[in-house]
């Protein structure tokens, strides 16, 4: 006679309280994660908002350089501008200052340049001159540009020596330049544009700039 063996069930395995409870904080530590990367993968979609409110408010400005006092200078040939460095530009003819022809002072060219440097000295005490020489184009060989340069140098060396000789201007605030037909101002095509190209230049220099 054959004997059957019944196979005896396992009890389930019951889980203690305290790791029932951790893997409940596990679980919800795990919500709370997946929560947060929720919200920040949509803060990373919208852009945070412009908080202006008890901003300081910054006013636009433009600095300006005021404008400078020009000399009042009355005479024929003597033009009196400022440029956009406030540098005051007192353009002279040759024919105002020089006998023709040459890069010698005239007469009325020192008396020109007297009243020049007496209403300078009355704006500025301490004023710092540039002295240019410019030419027309057609003055001397015209293709010859260094000729062109010596004439205009050789003219601003002349004021420059009245200024320091005869007026007693500072050698130190004073100094010379020469472009030769490099910057006109006129048409070289007419006689009155030559004229006017054939200049000196007395550059008030701004030294606040």
């Amino acid at each position: 006679m054959s004997v059957h063996t019944v196979p005896v069930r396992e009890s389930p395995k019951i889980e203690s309280t305290s790791d029932v409870a951790t893997q409940s904080k596990i679980d919800e530590l795990n919500q709370r994660i997946a929560e947060l990367e929720t919200q920040l993968a949509e803060a990373k979609k919208t852009p945070p908002p412009v908080i202006t409110e008890n901003l300081p408010l910054i006013a636009e400005t433009t600095e300006t350089k005021p404008a400078r006092n020009l000399p009042i200078i009355n005479r024929q040939d003597v033009q009196v501008s400022s440029d956009e460095w406030q540098n005051v530009r007192i353009e002279v003819t040759d024919q105002a200052l020089f006998v023709q022809d040459t890069w010698n002072l005239s007469a009325e060219g020192e008396e020109t340049l007297r009243a020049i440097a007496a209403e300078v000295r009355a704006s500025d005490p301490n004023a710092v001159l540039d002295i240019e020489g410019h030419t027309d184009s057609l003055m001397g060989d015209p293709n010859n540009l260094m000729q062109k340069h010596d004439v205009s140098s050789a003219k601003a060396m002349a004021v420059m020596n009245f200024f320091m000789n005869a007026l007693r201007w500072d050698s130190a605030r004073i100094r010379t330049s020469s472009y030769g037909r490099s910057r006109p101002v006129a048409d070289n095509g007419t006689p009155e544009g030559r004229a006017r190209n054939n200049r000196i230049e007395i550059v008030v220099r701004n030294e606040n700039e």
